[in-house]
C-alpha cells in the first residue's frame, strides 16, 4: 500500500459515522516512587506524584475514533456514583453520548499503582453480572435508534454485563436492517453469540479457547481460523497475534501479516486501535487489505508508548517505511 492510497482513504473518515456498543469503564493511573518497603508488610510504599484518569474498555474505541476526526456515537451504562460523573466528562467530545445510568451497580474503574514504568496492582470496582431486564431493554431501544444514523457500529465487549445475548442479537438484526457494518472484539464467554457479523477481531489466545484448542503456528491458527469462520460465519476474522502479526480470513483464503511495531512497551489499548482503524477503513471504502494494513501500522505505534494510547491520521501517515512506493 502506498501512502497516496492511504491518505486518500483517510481522508474519507470524516464523512462516516461509527457507534460504539460496550463496556466503559475508567482506567486510573496513580504513578509514584518506590523508595522503602512499608513496615506492616513485604510490600513497598509508593510515594504518589500524580494521577491520569482515561476512559477504558469501549470509552478507548471512542477516544481511538476522536483522534482519527471520526464522527462517534458511544451508547452503555454507567452507574450514578460520582465515578460515572467523572466518566462522563472523560467523554466529553464524543458527538452522541448515551451513557445510561443504574443506579444498581457502581460506574466500573480500574486503578493501576504504578512505581517509575512498572505496575505493582490493579484495583478494579465494578458489577460484572448482567444489567436488569428493564436496562437491556433500554439499551435495545436506544441502540436502534443510533444504529440508523450510523455506518458502523463496534461492539466492545469486557464481559462487564452490558453486552448481553439479548443485546448483541438486537444489534446483529438492527444493524442488518440499516446496512451498518458490525465489528466485534469477542468475549469467550459469548463467542459464540456473534453470528454473521462484519468482523471478529479475537486475539490468539481468545480464538483458540473458543474452539477449545492452541493456536500458535501459522498452520493451527489457519486451522482454527477455518473452524470458527464455518461456526460463526463472519464476513471476516481477524486473529492478532501479538509479535507475529495478524492474520486475516475472508471466505475460503487466509493470508498472514507481519507486526508493523518498531518496539512493545506497552500493549494496553492495542486490540481497541486495531478494530477501530480496520473498522473506519472497511467503512470508508477501504479493502480488506488495506483495512490490516493500517490497523497493524496503527497498532505498531500504539505499543511502544506506555498506557492505552491512540493515533492521529497524521501519525499513521508518518510511518514512511512501511509504505510502498507510490
Amino acid at each position: 500500500m502506498n501512502q497516496a492510497r492511504a491518505a486518500e482513504i483517510l481522508e474519507k473518515l470524516s464523512n462516516i459515522r461509527v457507534l460504539v456498543i460496550g463496556d466503559f469503564m475508567i482506567d486510573e493511573y496513580r504513578y509514584g516512587r518506590a523508595e522503602r518497603l512499608s513496615p506492616e508488610a513485604p510490600v513497598p510504599v509508593i510515594l504518589e506524584h500524580s494521577v491520569s484518569q482515561l476512559p477504558g474498555g469501549a470509552g478507548n474505541v471512542v477516544k481511538n475514533l476522536s483522534a482519527l476526526e471520526i464522527k462517534g456515537a458511544a451508547l452503555g451504562v454507567r452507574g450514578t456514583d460520582s465515578e460515572g460523573d467523572v466518566l462522563l466528562k472523560l467523554l466529553e467530545g464524543c458527538e452522541r453520548l448515551s451513557l445510561l445510568a443504574d443506579p444498581s451497580r457502581p460506574t466500573t474503574k480500574k486503578m493501576r499503582i504504578v512505581a517509575g514504568t512498572q505496575q505493582i496492582c490493579r484495583l478494579d470496582q465494578e458489577d460484572s453480572s448482567n444489567v436488569s431486564a428493564e436496562m437491556e431493554k433500554q439499551i435495545k431501544e436506544a441502540a436502534s435508534s443510533m444504529i440508523s444514523q450510523s455506518n458502523a457500529v463496534i461492539i466492545s465487549d469486557y464481559d462487564k454485563g452490558v453486552v448481553t445475548e439479548g443485546v448483541i442479537q438486537s444489534i446483529i438484526t438492527e444493524s442488518a436492517k440499516n446496512n451498518a457494518f458490525v465489528a466485534v472484539d469477542p468475549q469467550v464467554s459469548r463467542f459464540a453469540c456473534y453470528q454473521k457479523v462484519g468482523v471478529l477481531t479475537p486475539n490468539h489466545h481468545e480464538a483458540g479457547r473458543f474452539i477449545g484448542k492452541k493456536l500458535e503456528t501459522d498452520s493451527q491458527v489457519e486451522a482454527g481460523g477455518r473452524e470458527i469462520m464455518e461456526r460463526l460465519h463472519p464476513a471476516m476474522l481477524l486473529i492478532t497475534r501479538g509479535e507475529k502479526g495478524m492474520s486475516l480470513f475472508e471466505g475460503n483464503s487466509c493470508r498472514h501479516f507481519p507486526t508493523r511495531a518498531r518496539e512493545v512497551f506497552d500493549v494496553t489499548g492495542a486490540g481497541d486501535t486495531v478494530i477501530t482503524v480496520f473498522t473506519v477503513v472497511i467503512a470508508a471504502g477501504g479493502t480488506p487489505a488495506e483495512a490490516v494494513f493500517l490497523s497493524n501500522l496503527a497498532a505498531g505505534m500504539v505499543v511502544a508508548r506506555l498506557g492505552a494510547a491512540t493515533v492521529t491520521r497524521k501519525e499513521i501517515l508518518s510511518g514512511h517505511e512501511f509504505f510502498s512506493g507510490a
